[in-house]
């Protein structure tokens, strides 16, 4: 089965759409990053209102970025998400852009929208160049053919295929003719054929579970997405978002999935490089608490293609590991060790993104009159800012980590600890003094927090090099480490 339709533009002016028969019609909406076509809402509504299906084409210019364009689209297209055929229609000085260009425009609505757009061109372009990375990220194709030439001609549903289509082992939407002439409309017009019927028309759109329908809202644009890239490490983790599935591999505290988009987390994949034993435990909307057991890396944690949203997550294992997560209206919770819940529970928010590490050593802080705080991870911040409050001492528990240290500290000067142990105090309790400064040699930067100037840059812990002042009066307020 197929449909027949047309594609219009504002040099269609005055079309009406009731008069000219098409089962669809495609209409541009937008041009570069400045131009909307001021005809397109109202023939797309009339074809709605006559029960026609419907598509959206931005035309590419080439003249900023793949990602830049798409926005532009979205923005002027968003209600139409879940109804219409999008489409980048790639063709004149666009081309030479190349089709890294192209492939950042789909790829930038596919994650705004959820939708996989089709790709209009040419057939000398669908030759052209090589469109495998677009044809294995399913990106349909709209070819662009005239078998006859310009010759003037009505429907032709099976109108032989020009050319072929290279990559792509067949096309959706074949436009066969610039010469179409049909009634209700003195002009020509392009005649398109669909290859399949209506229901097929609406996968492509995205209306069967379309986002403006989603249980948990529209899908924003801005935000923050994950590194689109696979890695791996001591504790390796993907997360399953709404509308893309599951994204790359992430690893060591990077993060993965979202935020400020409104994609929900639905399942995740958790493996530790160790083998240790690990179970994950869910909140799932619709199931509550969840224990998934002896969970391995290939293991899927959660639901997908249920709409269904993770709401927060534990993980016990014989593992030291540190986590947290990114909840709807809440942000970054607190991280966590292992056995404790990262997340909201019970709240009806979604979780966006989350982070897992492994630690390479566990830290804490005596901060003026707060005392002792609890042990953090090396990636985590240890003391205050913005509070006015000290840092009084540090103890470590350095796990397999050989860490040396040596201190300044108010009315003791320098004090040298050497290797430090999960015994040592560097610093002073119960004392009021204030740590001043630090040296430190590891596998690992650190920086710190310095009344009145603030954070310093990162810097080697090499032994050699020192963080804070001498001979100032000015306390250390926090610090934090990282990897090298």
């Amino acid at each position: 089965m197929s449909m027949n339709g047309i594609d219009i533009s504002n040099h269609q002016a005055g079309l009406n759409l009731a008069k000219v028969p098409c089962d669809f019609v495609i209409c541009k909406a937008t041009e570069g990053t400045g131009f909307v076509d001021r005809y397109c809402d109202g023939w797309i509504q009339k074809a709605l209102q006559l029960g026609k299906k419907v598509g959206v084409y931005h035309f590419a210019t080439g003249g900023s970025s793949g990602v830049a364009e798409a926005d532009f689209f979205y923005k002027n297209i968003k209600g139409y998400v879940g109804k219409a055929i999008l489409v980048l229609d790639w063709e004149a000085n666009a081309v030479n852009r190349g089709v890294a260009y192209a492939k950042a425009f789909l790829d930038r609505i596919y994650q705004l929208t959820g939708v996989k757009p089709l790709i209009y061109m040419s057939n000398s372009v669908v030759h052209a160049y090589d469109w495998s990375s677009v044809v294995n990220a399913d990106y349909g194709l709209w070819n662009a053919g005239y078998y006859a030439g310009y010759e003037t001609m009505g429907y032709n549903p099976n109108a032989p295929l020009y050319g072929g289509t290279g990559k792509w082992k067949a096309c959706a939407l074949y436009q066969y003719t610039s010469s179409g002439r049909l009634s209700g409309w003195n002009g020509n017009l392009d005649l398109n054929v669909f290859y399949g019927d209506r229901a097929a028309w609406d996968k492509y759109a995205g209306t069967a579970g379309a986002v403006s329908s989603d249980p948990d809202g529209d899908v924003r644009s801005g935000g923050t997405m994950q590194e689109r890239k696979n890695e791996s490490g001591d504790v390796t983790y993907q997360a399953h978002v709404r509308g893309l599935g599951f994204l790359e591999s992430r690893c060591d505290g990077h993060m993965a999935g979202s935020t400020d988009q409104n994609r929900r987390v639905e399942a995740m994949k958790v493996g530790l490089k160790s083998g240790a034993y690990m179970d994950i435990m869910v909140h799932l909307k619709g199931i509550g608490d969840k224990l998934y057991k002896n969970v391995r890396e290939n293991i899927v944690v959660g639901t997908t293609d249920q709409k269904r949203r993770m709401e927060a997550f534990k993980i016990i294992t014989e593992e030291i590991l540190r986590y947290r997560a990114h909840n709807k209206t809440y942000g970054w919770g607190a991280w966590v060790s292992q056995g404790e819940w990262a997340g909201v529970r019970g709240k009806g928010k979604q979780m966006e993104a989350f982070q897992i590490y492994k630690p390479m050593f566990l830290v804490r802080g005596h901060v003026q009159s707060a005392g002792w705080g609890g042990y953090v991870g090396d990636m985590e911040t240890v003391g205050t800012t913005g509070k006015g409050k000290r840092l009084e001492a540090l103890q470590f528990d350095p796990l397999d980590e050989v860490i040396e240290c040596s201190a300044h500290i108010q009315g003791e000067g320098w004090v040298h600890y050497g290797v430090i142990t999960k015994d040592t105090v560097i610093g002073t309790v119960g004392q009021a003094d204030r740590l001043e400064c630090l040296r430190f040699k590891g596998n690992f930067e650190f920086r710190v927090h310095i009344q009145g100037s603030g954070w310093t840059d990162w810097t080697e812990a090499d032994g050699i090099a020192t963080l804070g002042t001498t001979g100032q009066a000015l306390r250390i307020e926090a610090i934090q480490f990282r990897r090298k």
